[in-house]
């Protein structure tokens, strides 16, 4: 090949080149959604703020001002607006991933899986994120 020749280039990608777009192997699809929610890191310990970075029927990643555990099991309240009213659902969920932020020196990523969300919060959870998403 010369210099000046150029590569011919075709407009179709090879199977292992595709690039998901709004691509979820989760069930439950994660909705990037800043809401405020309140975190109980210990029983007897008073509520600590946060907020979620995203939400699913399954779980919320969050952002924590500090390092939990993996394993660990928090109770969350996350609140939100529907249908014109704020309300809330609380959740009992385990950490099962946890990431220093490296851009900052006080705040952590929490993937939280939920693992105790009465059958009320958990309908009312799924109308909430399907109104939005869909």
């Amino acid at each position: 090949m010369r210099i000046t020749d150029t590569p011919k280039c075709s407009n179709k990608l090879a199977k292992n080149d595709r690039i998901p777009v709004l691509t979820e192997r989760r069930r439950t699809p994660r909705i990037p959604l800043r809401l405020p929610t309140e975190y109980f890191p210990r029983v007897g310990v008073h509520a600590r703020l946060c907020y979620t970075i995203n939400i699913s029927e399954s779980g919320v990643l969050l952002c924590l001002p500090e390092k939990v555990e993996v394993g660990e099991r928090l109770r969350v309240d996350i609140y939100y607006c529907f249908e014109y009213e704020l309300t809330s659902f609380e959740a009992l969920g385990e950490v099962v991933r946890v990431k220093k932020l490296e851009d900052s020196e006080v705040e952590y990523r929490c993937a939280l899986k939920f693992i105790e969300l009465s059958p009320a919060d958990s309908e009312n959870l799924k109308r909430f994120l399907r109104k939005i998403f869909y």
